[in-house]
């Protein structure tokens, strides 16, 4: 069966800023005076920034990391394929929606974007973090979504557990090639939007 509704993550999937993040965690890490040697970037992907602060940091490492990050974040630009992706979904009588871990700054970094969604929710929904799926869950009830027909839509293991565990279908963008074995078990795994079709996610 086709895919008709989309919940989108935010950061990494719809939005490049996993940089500046990435910028952000490295100053917050240096100013905290934690020794970590690993890849930032395959943790902070694989995992999160919030498991990295609860492994090796105190509890005002997070705070730190969330007002520097703010301040760095200054040109948030979205995937150049994302417009025209959001607006065919919508066009084919199709629904967007978003779940982001971001506050609701995400309208403001959304901006004409925000049009092409049914609803878009933020940390200030107050809703279970994903993997959880109770965010994933409250749409597709709300909404009256078939989860044959609709499908989460992440970069990381968490988005694909989130869409796991709410029964529905999951596609990973996976732009640095870091789950190409596909241990998560996502049923679309794609490196580059300009890959995307949305034929390809169906069955």
């Amino acid at each position: 069966m086709e895919i008709k509704n989309y919940i989108w993550d935010f950061d990494g999937t719809l939005f490049d800023t996993y940089p500046v993040m990435l910028d952000a965690l490295q100053q917050t890490i240096a100013k905290h005076g934690i020794l970590y040697d690993g890849d930032l970037a395959y943790f902070i992907k694989k995992y999160s920034i919030r498991k990295f602060a609860l492994d090796y940091a105190t509890p005002e490492f997070i705070d730190d990391y969330h007002t520097l990050e703010d301040e760095l974040q200054t040109d948030v630009k979205f995937y150049p394929e994302i417009p025209a992706i959001l607006s065919e979904i919508v066009n084919n009588g199709g629904r967007n929606f978003v779940v982001s871990h971001r506050d609701n700054k995400t309208y403001q970094y959304l901006g004409d974007l925000t049009n092409l969604f049914s609803e878009i929710i933020t940390s200030d929904n107050h809703l279970a973090r994903k993997p959880d799926p109770e965010a994933l869950t409250y749409l597709i009830d709300k909404y009256n979504l078939d989860p044959s027909e609709t499908a989460m839509v992440g970069d990381r293991p968490l988005d694909i557990q989130a869409g796991q565990n709410a029964g529905i279908k999951t596609i990973l963008f996976d732009e640095a090639g870091i789950f190409l074995d596909n241990a998560l078990k996502a049923d679309v795994v794609f490196q580059t939007w300009k890959n995307f079709e949305l034929a390809k996610v169906s069955g």
